[in-house]
């Protein structure tokens, strides 16, 4: 049995529990490295700043482009702190979880900066880091993916502007495969129900435990906080989505989910208001035990 059968096997036996045990070394090594990030990033310590990525790693920061690579990761790093001096900065883990090959932290945020010439700021959101476990033990496990973003709406001007103009555009990620292909089916499943304005049956793309960690938002637990959320977000009325698209970038098959990473565009209009939008997303699919993919967790955040 193949690879990818054998993880279809394991989705199709109903393999997808929710696993709130994490290795304890893991952990400790985790929580040690959000301490010393902490300390890099107010002391400006760029090489502290980008040791656990590596240059497969997707990076996906709040208003501007998603990344790949440890080299434009730094990159990043370093037009933050030209331009913000980082008085404070501290991180909550809220959970753990543990996908076999991978654990998947889920937290919030605290960054308190001084852009130049501007009066303090503090910069507070929610985040997702993908961690790969190391193969052998003793060795630190490094950074898959990270993605954050603000608990409330806030005036960019107030963090620094990011350029990505040598950051090559995101890719389409072509599947080959019978998983990617039934998360491409959902996707284009959801993009309907958002066009179509009907929140409620958006909603139900997820698991009753999941969380949505959205944009402008506190993060979402649970069935009735998600229903909730959709039903007045994408509640018919004026507003109209004249173009949408929702596609992926890439696929990880975890032991015990299916990680996508996903890119969007939205062209609205509302009476003689109009625009554009587009973000990036970390979305955790399991199946159900009837079978179905879900939402497990998603994380979502604008370019």
């Amino acid at each position: 049995m193949n690879r990818l059968s054998f993880i279809f096997f394991l989705f199709a036996v109903g393999s997808f529990a929710q696993e709130n045990s994490t290795n304890s070394d893991i952990k400790k090594q985790i929580e040690d490295y959000n301490a010393s990030f902490a300390i890099a990033f107010t002391k400006g310590n760029q090489d502290d700043l980008v040791k656990a990525y590596t240059d497969q790693a997707i990076f996906m920061p709040e208003h501007s482009r998603q990344r790949v690579g440890i080299k434009t990761i730094r990159d990043f790093y370093k037009q933050w702190l030209k331009q913000a001096k980082i008085t404070s900065y501290q991180k909550t883990i809220l959970e753990l979880q543990d996908f076999g090959n991978y654990v998947l932290e889920i937290g919030t945020f605290n960054e308190d900066l001084n852009l130049n010439e501007q009066k303090a700021f503090s910069y507070i959101g929610k985040y997702a880091v993908l961690w790969k476990k190391p193969s052998k033990k003793g060795v630190a496990p490094t950074i898959a993916a990270e993605i954050w973003g603000s608990s409330s709406y806030f005036d960019d001007k107030n963090i620094p502007d990011i350029n990505d103009i040598e950051i090559p555009k995101t890719k389409k990620y072509i599947p080959t495969d019978k998983l990617t292909l039934e998360v491409k089916e959902r996707n284009k499943t959801i993009k309907e129900l958002v066009q179509n304005r009907q929140g409620a049956e958006h909603a139900k793309m997820f698991m009753p435990d999941a969380m949505y960690l959205t944009y402008y938002t506190p993060i979402l637990s649970g069935e009735k906080e998600i229903t909730d959320y959709f039903t007045e977000h994408e509640k018919p009325g004026t507003l109209r989505i004249e173009q949408i698209s929702i596609e992926t970038s890439n696929i990880i098959y975890a032991q015990k989910a299916i990680v996508e990473f996903g890119f969007y565009s939205v062209d609205w209009r509302d009476g003689d208001n109009h625009g554009n939008v587009k973000g990036k997303s970390i979305n955790v699919w399991k199946k159900d035990s009837n079978g179905e993919l879900l939402l497990f967790r998603q994380i979502v955040n604008h370019d």
